[in-house]
């Protein structure tokens, strides 16, 4: 039997999400240079000039633009605990600024730097919709823990499933907390969500591995691996590594 892999990952790449981070890197900048180049003061730019109007800035100012940055390369990072991190800090960025913004003299507030608040508030508020929505498969793997991501691969290799009765059929994707299986023929009824199956991957005959179903259709079947030994880890990971 031949085993065909492919290198890619199935998940999409979040190209809305990226053009954010970008953004975000770029915003704590661009809100210093429009300060500064609105303050009315002549030549801000120069070293003598800008170095002091820096140390002017407020402290909390530094930290919601550190925020801002900091979000920024969270977002590069398609990964659970990186994205909640990210919405976490637009929405305190959102409220860090609706606080200065009520708290501010609305009598010394130039109208200009108004409207740039508005937008950055407006542009938050839009992204942290946009990174909850791509916050989900397939852009990310709804089987990786919240710690790290997992490597999974396009293969194709027979197996047999041991349920109620023997299940034969071929993967289509395998990491080392799961795969996704197309069976040969239609799932039998007691292959339910939840229910505990053998797994036999015919290339390794050495081991059976014990997992649980966490999905099923009428051709497939998406199962999650249980505790695998640490022999059994080495052998499915240098099963998979050969094959890339």
């Amino acid at each position: 039997m031949s085993v065909t892999v492919q290198k890619t990952t199935p998940l999409k790449k979040p190209i809305l999400v990226y053009f954010l981070a970008v953004l975000f890197l770029l915003a704590p900048f661009g809100n210093i240079i429009l300060s500064f180049a609105g303050s009315g003061i002549e030549n801000w730019y120069s070293p003598e000039i800008l170095f002091p109007l820096l140390n002017t800035v407020p402290v909390f100012e530094w930290i919601w633009l550190g925020l801002l940055f900091v979000t920024g390369l969270l977002l590069f990072r398609p990964h659970k605990l990186s994205w909640s991190v990210a919405i976490f800090t637009l929405v305190l960025i959102l409220i860090l600024n609706a606080i200065r913004v009520f708290q501010m003299d609305s009598s010394s507030i130039n109208p200009s730097y108004l409207k740039v608040f508005s937008l950055l508030a407006i542009l938050v508020s839009l992204s942290v919709l946009v990174v909850a929505f791509y916050f989900r498969f397939p852009y990310l793997d709804r089987r990786a823990s919240w710690f790290r991501n997992l490597n999974r691969h396009i293969l194709r290799t027979p197996v047999k499933i041991s349920a109620d009765a023997i299940l034969q059929g071929m993967t289509e994707s395998i990491s080392l907390k799961g795969c996704m299986v197309v069976l040969n023929q239609a799932p039998q009824m007691g292959l339910v969500i939840g229910r505990r199956v053998s797994v036999q991957f015919m290339e390794l005959e050495q081991i059976t591995v014990e997992a649980e179903v966490v999905d099923v259709e009428l051709d497939h079947v998406r199962l999650q691996f249980l505790k695998l030994s640490t022999d059994e880890r080495h052998i499915l990971r240098k099963f998979i590594g050969d094959q890339v």
